[in-house]
């Protein structure tokens, strides 16, 4: 029977990787989904905390045990991956703000349907949105940049050494600020054709009294509206294929600000 001893190094290597992507799966796109089966969302991290473990220098650790130092370390590396996964949740919800803005402006924002990834109520369209995002995420293996990201901080942030420093405040504040932005441009084409479908239905009702524009205009900015967002949806991947681009090197970024 072959006995195997673990270091102190060895150990606290494999909680470093273990509990930085288990804060991944708090936030992040996909791992956080309802529907990612929680016996995968428990694995996953075990995995990879035996694959990525070995690359933690070991130098970083001493041999001697300190509670307070396995605290600090714990808390610190579930900070990094919770950063990470809400990096990469803006832009998705960018998409769900853009579904509730089309929802409201084509008179669906009564019709909710339970999300499930959130197990809230979400508007019809907010829900279509984050599909076609997510589909487009794992297409271009967006969940493994989110992996490899994790590998790459192992490299120049230190176990323990996370600090919160006004530069990533700022850049985390400047990212979900871009939130609003891209729900903005994406539902744009919307807002722009349901506003001058009301201009117009205004300028019918003053032109012929005698047309009830209650009844009548809202077929037809329905009608409109979903016809733009059948031509927005044509240029959708595109903007969302910038967008992942970007990704990839925001939270390369962010990680580097986390040290």
């Amino acid at each position: 029977m072959v006995a195997s001893t673990f270091s102190l190094p060895q150990i606290m290597g494999f909680l470093t990787v273990l509990f930085r992507v288990s804060g991944i799966m708090i936030f992040a796109p996909f791992y956080s989904n309802g529907a990612f089966p929680s016996q995968v969302r428990i694995v996953l991290p075990l995995i990879l905390a035996l694959t990525l473990g070995p690359m933690v220098p070991a130098a970083q650790f001493s041999d001697e045990f300190a509670f307070t130092r396995v605290v600090t370390v714990v808390l610190g590396e579930v900070l990094i991956g919770m950063v990470l996964g809400l990096t990469a949740s803006f832009i998705f919800g960018g998409l769900q703000l853009a579904g509730q803005i089309i929802g409201f402006q084509l008179g669906f924002s009564l019709v909710n349907v339970i999300d499930p990834q959130s197990a809230v109520e979400s508007s019809v369209f907010s829900i279509l949105n984050n599909f076609i995002g997510l589909t487009l995420f794992l297409l271009i293996n967006g969940h493994h940049w989110l992996i490899r990201a994790v590998s790459d901080s192992l490299q120049f942030l230190p176990a323990g050494q996370v600090s919160l420093k006004g530069p990533l405040v700022e850049e985390v504040l400047r990212l979900s600020g871009g939130m609003f932005l891209a729900g903005l441009r994406i539902a744009g084409p919307v807002i722009a054709v349901t506003a001058i479908a009301d201009v117009v239905l205004g300028m019918i009702g003053r032109a012929a009294p005698q047309i009830n524009i209650l009844i009548v205009g809202m077929p037809v900015k329905t009608l409109v509206g979903l016809a733009a967002l059948s031509i927005a949806f044509y240029f959708l991947p595109a903007f969302l294929g910038d967008a992942f681009t970007r990704l990839a090197h925001e939270l390369t970024a962010v990680t580097r600000g986390l040290r």
